[in-house]
């Protein structure tokens, strides 16, 4: 039985030049006491609620129906 020498790469492994890049991070904004998380690509309001905290939670749950992004 003859081995190959080079190795064989397994189609599961991480390869770091070929992952895609993460999504942007929401922008988030304090308007008249309510926070609004937006999309920082094309500005279209993803979530809001009165805590940083909450708009967050719901801003990463939602995707931008103008560009397709994750937020």
């Amino acid at each position: 039985m003859v081995l190959s020498k080079s190795p064989t790469v397994s189609p599961g492994l991480d390869r770091p030049g070929l992952d895609p890049a993460p999504p942007p991070e929401p922008a988030l904004h304090l308007l008249a006491g309510l926070w609004v998380a937006s999309c920082p690509t094309c500005g279209y309001q993803l979530a809001s609620a009165r805590s940083q905290e909450r708009v967050e939670q719901r801003a990463a749950r939602r995707r931008c129906p103008v560009c397709r992004q994750e937020a």
